[in-house]
This record gives structure tokens, C-alpha cells and sequence, in this order.
């Protein structure tokens, strides 16, 4: 875990507050991310959301709620 910690921060990623015990979640700017986790058989790393991508999810959220409720017929 160390190891794959250390080389997404020399490849340029930075570690995220959002990390925990069981997981380290690193960023390289607002559209690039990765979460990192430990298993059995050494580490598995993912694509993750980052801050910017929970902006715009959560604006097309409200927007959605928005729009319908002033089109909904009364």
C-alpha cells in the first residue's frame, strides 16, 4: 500500500483528506482521481469522483428538480 501511495505521488497525485484507514483516495487537478485499497493480494486502484464531478452531479440534481417543478401541470 505504501509503495503504490508513494508512486501515485511521484507520478504527480497528491493524497485527499477523503482518505481513511482502508482506502487513500489521491487527485492530480479537478478531473483526475483514483482511490487506492488494500487486498489479500496486494492493492486495487480505481477511477474516483472528484470534487468536481460531485459539483456538477449535484447541480444537474437540483436543476432536474427544478425544471420539473415548474413544468409540473398544477
Amino acid at each position: 500500500m505504501d509503495s503504490a501511495v508513494a508512486s501515485a505521488t511521484a507520478a504527480g497525485f497528491r493524497v485527499t483528506p477523503r482518505s481513511n484507514r482502508n482506502r487513500v483516495v489521491v487527485e492530480r487537478g479537478p478531473w483526475t482521481a483514483a482511490s487506492i485499497a488494500p487486498t489479500p493480494a496486494g492493492v486495487v486502484v480505481k477511477r474516483s469522483m472528484t470534487l468536481a464531478h460531485t459539483a456538477i452531479v449535484g447541480a444537474v440534481i437540483v436543476l432536474l428538480i427544478v425544471c420539473v417543478g415548474i413544468n409540473r401541470p398544477s
